[in-house]
């Protein structure tokens, strides 16, 4: 479950992936004599994908941007990446904070809802569509993100299919920017980005008698 807490704003804050694909390419064989006239085939070389973790550092940092609002959001789990196996559910925490392009002194941004949208991927390059994980914003108009004020949440993933190997989160960011200071109408913004993590897969060893 999602847990949240408060910043000193007079709006409150909520509190607070990479397709893996194992590519094998096969020795070189030796060619040896043969009194056969029919040729040995030879294997065609496969090309690996790369593999993406946009965790590897521990946290990702990404600068979006929607109209005239530029956000910049964090991402880490307190889960350790190694310990990303399928089935357990995954906290992915984010934080965001907003400025304004060209924004007159006391023009706010509002943080109306954060959605993250889970496709799992196996090594066969079947994708699951997993159970999206939504924040909706419990005060009006919405969580003020304009610089000071921050916004952060820990969404937590469902688990994946047993045998997927990656996982690509979606994230999408409603926004609701004041038309003027003080004024109670607002723009209407989205953005959405992309984070990319492999899963971990144990694999399975049959005991020796």
């Amino acid at each position: 479950m999602a847990t949240r807490g408060r910043v000193p704003a007079a709006l409150g804050l909520a509190v607070g992936l990479a397709v893996t694909m194992a590519g094998c390419g096969s020795p070189p064989w030796e060619e040896g004599a043969s009194t056969s006239a029919t040729p040995t085939p030879s294997a065609s070389p496969s090309t690996a994908e790369p593999v993406v973790n946009d965790l590897a550092e521990g946290s990702l940092k990404r600068n979006l941007k929607a109209g005239a609002a530029s956000l910049e959001v964090h991402y880490w789990s307190t889960l350790d990446l190694g310990q990303w196996t399928p089935e357990v559910s995954k906290p992915l925490t984010v934080a965001v904070v907003g400025t304004l392009q060209g924004g007159a002194k006391g023009q706010q941004i509002f943080l109306t809802s954060v959605r993250a949208a889970g496709t799992a991927t196996g090594a066969d390059g079947t994708a699951h569509e997993l159970d999206a994980v939504e924040d909706n914003a419990t005060v009006s108009p919405g969580y003020l993100i304009r610089k000071p004020n921050s916004y952060q949440q820990v969404l937590t993933l469902p688990g994946a299919p047993a045998g997927s190997t990656a996982m690509r989160i979606t994230l999408t960011y409603q926004l609701l920017i004041q038309s003027e200071p003080k004024a109670d109408t607002y723009l209407r913004q989205a953005v959405s980005d992309t984070v990319q993590v492999p899963l971990v897969t144990v694999a399975a060893t049959s005991a020796t008698p």
